[in-house]
C-alpha cells in the first residue's frame, strides 16, 4: 500500500526519528520530555489542520462541519487525551499517517528543522570536501570573523563530543552542567533547552532517549 512508501510516516515514527530514537524500544509510559513534545507538536498541526492526516482507510479532519465532528469523534477524543492528558497511546499514535510534502512545508512555516528521514539535501551544493581547502584558512581568518557567542558555540560543543565519546552514558544536562563547562563558562552562556537543541546530532542515544530522565 502506499502508506507503506517513503513519503508517509506515522506520527509515532516521525516523532522518534526527530529525536533519534527508536520507535520499537520506546514505552509510552517512559518516553522523554523531548519525545512527548515532538508527538505533541505534530499533534496539535494535525487538530489545528495545519497538516492532513489519515488512517489506512480515510482522511482525518477534512473540515469544520458538523458531520466531520461526528465522524471523526473518535479521533478527537484521542486526540484530545494525548494533547491535554499527556496520554500516549503507541498503538493509536502508530495508526496515523503524515505526508512527506505537508510535513515539509508546515516545517518551512514554522521555522523548524524537518525530521532527519525527511531532510531535503541540495544536491547543487558543493561537498563538504570541496568547501574546505585549509590552505586559505590563514589568509581568509575565519575564525577571527565569528561572533563571540558563535566561537563560544563551537567550543561548547567540541567539548560536549568530547565528554559523550568519554561518557555515552551522560544526560544533556549532565554534559551542559559538567564541571568542565562550568569551567569555561559555557553552561552559564547557554540555556539547557538551547544546548539540547544545538548538540541533538551529536549527542548519544542514551542522551537522546531520555537518559537519567534529563
Amino acid at each position: 500500500m502506499y502508506l507503506d512508501s517513503k513519503d508517509y510516516q506515522t506520527v509515532w515514527q516521525l516523532a522518534h526519528n526527530w529525536v533519534g530514537a527508536d520507535p520499537e524500544k520506546n514505552d509510552p509510559l517512559l518516553l522523554s520530555d523531548e519525545l512527548k513534545h515532538s508527538i505533541h507538536r505534530l499533534m496539535s498541526a494535525v487538530i489545528n489542520q495545519a497538516i492532513s492526516s489519515r488512517t489506512r482507510r480515510f482522511i482525518l479532519f477534512m473540515d469544520d462541519s458538523f458531520f466531520t465532528l461526528v465522524s471523526d469523534f473518535r479521533h478527537y477524543r484521542k486526540f484530545n487525551k494525548c494533547l491535554r492528558n499527556d496520554e500516549f497511546d503507541k498503538s493509536y499514535l502508530d495508526s496515523i499517517y503524515l505526508k512527506r510534502g505537508e510535513v515539509l512545508r508546515w516545517c518551512q512555516s514554522e521555522f523548524l528543522s524537518p525530521p532527519p528521514i525527511w531532510q531535503v539535501i541540495n544536491l547543487d551544493a558543493p561537498k563538504l570536501d570541496e568547501q574546505i581547502d585549509d590552505s586559505d584558512d590563514d589568509k581568509d581568518k575565519w575564525y577571527d570573523n565569528l561572533s563571540p557567542r558563535r566561537k563560544q558555540r563551537i567550543a561548547c560543543l567540541e567539548i560536549a563530543k568530547q565528554l559523550w565519546r568519554d561518557n555515552p552514558e551522560l544526560s544533556y544536562r549532565e554534559v551542559h552542567d559538567h564541571p568542565v563547562m562550568t569551567r569555561y563558562g559555557y553552561g552559564k552562556s547557554f540555556s539547557l533547552n538551547t544546548f539540547k537543541k544545538w548538540a541533538r546530532p551529536y549527542a548519544s542515544e542514551y542522551a537522546k532517549q531520555g537518559g537519567n530522565k534529563q
